[in-house]
């Protein structure tokens, strides 16, 4: 349904209501007296005649067109918004009042700041295409000088029959406190003592007024063209909160080609209110909001869109999107966008090339976790492990905190009959988890074979759940690492948990999770000539080892393999976290592994940011076969 359409229901509805209220006016007036009927045939004939021609009057005064749409009255921080129609082509005539300062800004200040110079003008968009066919700027207008910062537009537009919306937004502009996009002293100290505000002269002045068209439309209408819009989306997630995350998902039965219409915030690099899709079947992502891929949005320079035609494949997606702690519909920081209640998502099927009885919701299961070690304060290590009967397909939804392409609080599995990290909670694998840019999170499909596997998560001394230092995540209550069946309809016999750590059946001889002070051995056989691997992590700093391990020989004394530092490399965290690997062969005989520490930064004791690696903290002597 169009927005004419919409339009023409909406008033076809009220005017059969005024109808009916006058109907009822004129024959309670003049057709009961004291609950009886007392007029004539022949009055009865001139008060039906005049009723007539009443309600004729009516209809023709509702039927006449408005050839002009005005939008007054505007106020900060506000959006205005009516719409009108054209039955065919031509031009319409705009009349308009803004406020613009022509700045030259600093870089840092630019991403709040409108390209356009202005901070309160109007706007028209194509409510069919979406699409901006005009707005005021400071280079198509010129200077009002009666008033301070205003500017005026006279003039002709061409515009093709269709249905249009004009909005009108106003902010308090950032020249207040700000002189060439740097802070201003004498201007925060004339604005916090005078209480003046130097746009106050303009704001009765701003208006729009646009004539030569054959149909106004008002706010109520054009409300229910978006509704209808979004109705029939497959998904729209609009709306949208500072520091929410919402998630919806549809299957789809036949292939089809969708549109994706986004709007949200992102500047350089950087994305803070976007959105992705993935494959719900194994979290492959489909499409995602990537800062490269957006355009101009409209407003200031950090508002983006995001449109794109898109092939889906029989199967079921979810549908995400975020929002960072700043700008948002109810509470924009900078100038809107210019379609700002589409901000978020919208995916609709393209007319023709796709079935919409095809499409269905999908909707969130509830499943019993493996693994949930979640609700994690700071100093945290915990772990708890599982085994797998067979093959199967898990999902890994964690949250920790990361920035700068690294972790700091993390998750990671380890194959216990391997002794090997499988899958690890990398920064490269995460995205914003609402709320401050470091709250991160992964939701993750990977297939695991049949065995025993043990699942970790640390974290360090600040910002956890209950004790946040910055803007906490969406889903708080899930910092950490859950583990999930990927498929609904799992066999629990398949699932077996297990209470402590294995070892792993390669290894020989092992002395990890060390703690400060200690000298810690171990004692191994070998009955033949052995090729064995060394993986030892431990401290050191300019070519020495604070934390280190060694073999010597049981018999001689004689050391066999030395941790030294030339042989190390970085361990993760802290640059002073070292590891080596080493493959040497041993001739049969008895041994002795030993491990030293000094009295700092030891496992789940750090003074400094803890290894990659921080279970294997300490020597493991494998067997190389």
């Amino acid at each position: 349904m169009s927005l004419t359409e919409i339009k023409n229901v909406h008033d076809f509805s009220q005017k059969l209501l005024y109808s009916i209220v006058i109907l009822s006016i004129f024959i309670r007036r003049f057709s009961m007296k004291e609950g009886k009927l007392i007029l004539t045939w022949g009055v009865r004939m001139r008060h039906t005649a005049f009723l007539l021609l009443i309600l004729i009057m009516t209809q023709m005064l509702w039927g006449q067109s408005r050839n002009k749409l005005r939008i007054d009255d505007i106020r900060l921080d506000e959006i205005q918004v009516a719409g009108f129609s054209l039955r065919t082509a031509r031009e319409i005539s705009i009349e308009a009042i803004g406020s613009g300062q022509k700045l030259d800004q600093d870089k840092s200040f630019s991403v709040m700041g409108d390209p356009n110079q202005m901070f309160a003008y109007p706007w028209i968009l194509n409510a069919k295409t979406r699409e901006m066919v005009w707005r005021m700027t400071f280079d198509n207008t010129r200077e009002n000088k009666d008033v301070p910062f205003t500017r005026i537009f006279e003039g002709e537009v061409s515009l093709p029959a269709g249905d249009y919306e004009v909005y009108y937004s106003a902010r308090e502009p950032a020249f207040v406190i700000f002189d060439d996009g740097f802070f201003s002293l004498g201007k925060f100290f004339n604005k916090l003592f005078k209480n003046k505000d130097i746009y106050e002269e303009t704001q009765n002045a701003w208006y729009i007024e646009i004539s030569q068209i054959d149909e106004v439309v008002d706010r109520s209408s054009i409300q229910k063209f978006h509704k209808a819009i979004k109705e029939q989306a497959v998904v729209s997630m609009t709306g949208l909160s500072d520091s929410e995350f919402r998630q919806e998902g549809f299957k789809l039965k036949k292939p089809g080609r969708f549109q994706i219409y986004a709007t949200g915030e992102s500047y350089k690099s950087e994305t803070f209110d976007y959105g992705w899709i993935v494959d719900a079947k194994n979290s492959e992502k489909i499409w995602e909001s990537l800062p490269d891929k957006g355009e101009y949005a409209g407003g200031a320079q950090k508002n983006k869109l995001w449109k794109e035609i898109i092939s889906l494949e029989p199967g079921s997606y979810w549908v995400y999107f975020v929002m960072d702690d700043s700008h948002a519909p109810d509470s924009w920081n900078s100038n809107p966008p210019y379609d700002p209640d589409f901000y978020g998502i919208t995916i609709s099927g393209l007319n023709g090339e796709f079935d919409p009885k095809s499409i269905e919701p999908l909707i969130k299961q509830k499943i019993a976790p493996i693994v949930e070690l979640t609700r994690l304060g700071d100093d945290k290590f915990v772990q708890e492990g599982f085994k797998l009967s067979t093959s199967m397909q898990i999902r890994i939804y964690a949250l920790g905190e990361g920035r700068g392409g690294e972790m700091f609080d993390y998750g990671w599995i380890m194959d216990l009959e391997t002794d090997e990290k499988i899958w690890e909670m990398t920064y490269n694998k995460t995205r914003n988890a609402g709320g401050a840019d470091k709250n991160r999170q992964v939701d993750e499909v990977i297939t695991l074979a049949a065995g025993s596997y043990m699942v970790y998560f640390m974290t360090d001394n600040s910002h956890s759940y209950a004790d946040w230092n910055a803007s906490p995540p969406n889903n708080p209550s899930n910092w950490g690492i859950t583990i999930f069946p990927a498929d609904p309809k799992f066999n629990k016999e398949n699932i077996q948990k297990i209470e402590e750590a294995l070892m792993a059946e390669n290894v020989i001889a092992q002395i990890i999770r060390v703690t400060d002070g200690r000298l810690y051995q171990e004692r191994f056989e070998l009955r033949e000539s052995t090729k064995i691997r060394i993986y030892a992590i431990g401290e050191g700093d300019w070519d020495e080892m604070y934390d280190y391990g060694w073999i010597e020989n049981a018999s001689t004394g004689v050391k066999v393999w030395k941790m030294d530092y030339s042989e190390t490399r970085w361990a993760g965290g802290a640059k002073k976290n070292r590891k080596v690997e080493k493959t040497i062969e041993l001739p049969a005989g008895r041994y002795i592994l030993f491990y030293n520490t000094d009295g700092s930064h030891s496992f789940n004791d750090w003074n400094d940011d803890a290894p990659g690696d921080p279970i294997h903290y300490g020597i493991t002597v494998y067997k190389t076969d």
